[in-house]
């Protein structure tokens, strides 16, 4: 029997009508760079015989950050009849008039919450005096943040659970299952995110580590200090191909958790509660 899997975390490419100016004229030296600098659309992504992508929640890609509205209206139509949710771009920094005059311009039926890469020094950004008006203006549109920086960046992410834990109503995804390494763990702020029903991590990203651990360490020990309730598997695709492609990379997952119930959460329903994602299997 097939197993359906909800992808937390990809992205599709149109480099003839996105700009993806990231990608085109300054991409990262990653190894395989000319499969991921292609088109990549649902259908790049071939059936297979043990999984079924049921619903996917497609994060903003750079498209047009000028006008991110852009990104949404293409997958809208390039996704048509598709289970899918859409993660947007606003500067999380913004002033909150400018910050909610953004979000107006995005919203979509399939928007469900933004995404701004504070990674390094961009961190910095997140300490804005709007960050928690900006963040409950979200929660009230039923909206909610995907931060992307470090676990080991100790004052931001205690800044951003501090709110979190402060205002229940907020919901912080972290992407990328906060850049955890061999060398840095980060077990504290695991531990401290499974207390937290507002706040999820992403299994995802493995591929883009500098110094990971195994994959499957990587997985037990997010399992073992987030708890199976706090996870979400994600291929981020198509960087994935920097290692494996795109079943490749939930075969993977499989085969470290095994057909569980923790593999159904992880895999599935975890995503569809957070994203709000019913899919044709629902």
């Amino acid at each position: 029997m097939s197993l359906p899997i909800i992808d937390t975390h990809l992205h599709f490419f149109d480099l003839a009508q996105g700009q993806y100016s990231w990608l085109k004229h300054n991409p990262p030296a990653w190894p395989n760079l000319a499969q991921i600098r292609q088109n990549h659309h649902l259908a790049s992504i071939p059936a297979h015989d043990r999984f079924t992508l049921a619903g996917l929640v497609h994060i903003e890609a750079g498209f047009d950050n000028q006008h991110p509205i852009n990104e949404l209206h293409w997958l809208a139509q390039t996704l048509t009849g598709f289970p899918f949710k859409a993660v947007g771009y606003a500067p999380i920094d913004a002033p909150p008039k400018q910050f909610s005059a953004a979000i107006t311009r995005l919203m979509t039926p399939t928007l469900v919450a933004v995404r701004d890469i504070t990674e390094g020094a961009d961190s910095r950004r997140l300490h804005t005096p709007w960050l928690q008006e900006n963040l409950i203006y979200l929660a009230s549109l039923g909206l909610h943040f995907e931060a992307q920086l470090a676990f080991s960046q100790c004052d931001t992410i205690e800044l951003l659970l501090t709110l979190a834990q402060r205002h229940p109503r907020l919901k912080i995804v972290f992407n990328h299952a906060g850049f955890i390494e061999q060398t840095q763990p980060c077990t504290a702020v695991l531990q401290r995110i499974s207390t937290l029903k507002n706040v999820m991590i992403k299994c995802s990203g493995h591929e883009m580590l500098q110094n990971p651990m195994a994959l499957d360490k990587w997985l037990s020990h997010l399992i073992d200090h987030a708890g199976e309730d706090s996870l979400m598997l994600g291929s981020n695709y198509p960087v994935s191909l920097m290692q494996k492609h795109y079943w490749q990379v939930w075969q993977d997952y499989f085969n470290v958790i095994g057909l569980s119930s923790t593999w159904h959460k992880l895999s599935r329903e975890n995503a569809s509660k957070c994203y709000h994602l019913r899919t044709d299997l629902d």
